[in-house]
């Protein structure tokens, strides 16, 4: 016979074996032999965040960075439930997060017994697959079912696509008693998968469409930074018949590229919108944040659109598609470039016509404008220190960081899987725990206050520091807003607020100051960026009013190109 609790002592042993490094916990009852079960092990890291889903965003950043199966765990009940929105995010971003929940025996599940909810498969729209751990491993067969559904999850999580399992565990009283020690020598199962690679006759029936396509779009969406795609892009930028089309939180940089779709898409004519359209158009890498460049490949479709993955799906975020290709993108991608002939084609050269036009009066315009959000971006984004790793939060941030051109010496992230703005400051605090580089976030004052809790933990030091523009409300809303005046419901969208940032700062030790004009911003920066023993927060405050105006005004003008 085996002790009942076996099993959670030889959990950690399993992971560990797999390649988890770090798990993030947080406190409970119901957890407290997971608890003295990882933190014996001397093979993984254990991080305390009390907020559950602090944590988990927290843990998200760290696999982001490591890039590395994370573990994460909490007690049982609605602590389960405030995992959720990172693990929908993970499950999109495709990020290996192993998430270990306690839980009640089943005999007391629905019994009126203190947290205590229905948790077996409770994340099953957002998580790879869920299992459920025998409640006792007393017997060989029990114990042999919960090693064998660890080794599976692991391997689940570890395949392509990459992304969240759940392990839920029954965990009987009592809580706090010595657990046995690990199994001597415990059952690891993996699995091991080459890359996909498709036939010679494959290839040569796509060279052959390639060679022949006189107008190829390739657009690069959101992705890690990968510098075999770099080289590609060097390739392609060598070829009349190829535009390259990359955002910056793609991680693909070069001056031939459109990388503000937004700006370029809603500046086109009627007759430049027909002349433009692809024949060809190859995506790689996840969504891209660009509405109008959504709206113009759906209304300008081309004859084939080709997506490269390394695993199956079905995405037709353009509605356009005709051949989903299972393959390393990179060797693909480069054995197109090496062999192809290309043909005669003005496609290239017709496009970055427009798109530098659109740069120069871009630079016109931003050194005309009054202080405002948009005008900002450019002072900070040509501030930060070379090697850093730049988090944008959703709505305003990531927007207005796309009008300007994309830095080789930062790599750029943002929480695009499912675009929320609950958790981007404990998402770079994670990253920024497991990095050496400096980590900033730039984010709006309501994603700020939202996720203040991020800061809640012993973790940060002075290399995380965070930019908040504060406009006083949520004025994505606005710049959408396609109404004039007053609105009555206007508090239900922009959330107006008095909250004082430095407030929070000053809760949980970070150091603070406040920008409120152009003048200011230059020295500020420079202290913002200086070495530190604590994380910094930069406050600017702008009108509203005035960068709904300016924002407006720039997209009039830049039509006139």
């Amino acid at each position: 016979m085996n002790s009942p609790k076996q099993g959670v002592s030889d959990l950690p042993g399993i992971l560990s074996r797999h390649g988890m490094r770090r798990v993030v916990i947080s406190p409970g009852s119901r957890n407290a032999p997971l608890i003295f079960s990882f933190t014996r092990h001397p093979q993984i890291e254990c991080l305390s965040i009390t907020d559950e889903r602090s944590a988990a965003y927290f843990a998200m950043g760290i696999a982001l960075q490591t890039q590395e199966p994370v573990g994460l765990i909490c007690t049982s009940g609605t602590a389960a439930l405030n995992f959720a929105p990172a693990i929908a995010e993970a499950f999109y971003l495709k990020v290996p997060l192993i998430v270990i929940t306690a839980d009640r025996p089943p005999e007391w599940v629905g019994q009126a017994d203190g947290q205590t909810i229905q948790q077996r498969d409770i994340y099953r729209n957002y998580i790879k697959q869920s299992f459920e751990l025998p409640t006792e491993t007393a017997i060989d067969s029990e114990l042999w079912h919960f090693n064998r559904s660890v080794n599976e999850a692991m391997n689940t999580a570890l395949l392509e696509p990459q992304g969240p399992v759940h392990l839920n565990i029954p965990l009987r009283e009592p809580l706090y008693a010595q657990l046995p020690d690990q199994t001597s020598e415990l059952p690891v199962i993996k699995t091991l998968v080459g890359p996909p690679v498709l036939t010679s006759d494959q290839m040569a029936q796509l060279q052959v469409k390639w060679n022949n396509c006189p107008k190829k779009m390739v657009v690069f969406g959101a992705d890690t930074e990968n510098k075999s795609r770099q080289e590609i892009v060097a390739l392609f930028s060598a070829d009349p018949s190829v535009v390259m089309v990359a955002e910056n939180i793609s991680n693909v940089h070069n001056e031939n590229i459109i990388y503000s779709p937004e700006r370029f898409f809603s500046s086109l004519t009627n007759d430049e919108r027909s002349i433009f359209q692809p024949e060809l158009l190859i995506t790689v890498g996840n969504s891209v944040v660009s509405g109008q460049l959504k709206k113009y490949l759906r209304q300008h479709a081309p004859a084939e659109h080709w997506q490269i993955q390394t695993s199956p799906s079905f995405v037709d975020t353009f509605q356009g598609l005709t051949q989903t290709i299972i393959a390393s993108p990179e060797p693909l991608l480069k054995s197109l470039a090496e062999n192809g002939v290309p043909p005669k084609s003005t496609y290239r050269d017709l496009l970055l016509t427009k798109e530098l036009k659109l740069r120069n009066r871009h630079k016109e315009l931003i050194n005309s404008l009054p202080w405002s959000d948009l005008v900002l971006f450019e002072s900070i984004l040509e501030k930060i220190p070379h090697g850093s790793n730049l988090h944008l939060a959703n709505s305003t941030p990531i927007r207005y960081s796309q009008l300007f051109a994309g830095r080789t010496d930062i790599t750029y992230h943002c929480n695009r899987g499912t675009s929320g703005i609950d958790g981007s400051i404990s998402t770079a605090a994670g990253f920024s725990v497991v990095s050496a580089a400096p980590t900033i976030l730039i984010t709006g004052d309501i994603s700020f206050i939202y996720d203040s809790n991020g800061l809640w933990n012993k973790y940060l030091t002075g290399n995380f520091k965070i930019v908040v523009v504060n406009n006083g409300g949520g004025n994505i809303f606005s710049l959408i807003n396609p109404t004039e005046g007053e609105n009555p419901a206007r508090e239900f969208f922009e959330t107006p607020h008095n909250i004082s940032i430095k407030l929070l700062a000053g809760a949980f030790g970070a150091s603070h100051a406040l920008c409120q004009s152009h003048d200011e911003l230059a020295g500020l920066l420079d202290w913002f960026f200086e070495p530190a023993d604590h994380p910094c927060i930069l406050e600017i405050r702008t009108d509203p009013e005035v960068s709904t105006a300016v924002f407006k005004e720039y997209y009039n003008q830049i039509k006139l190109v």
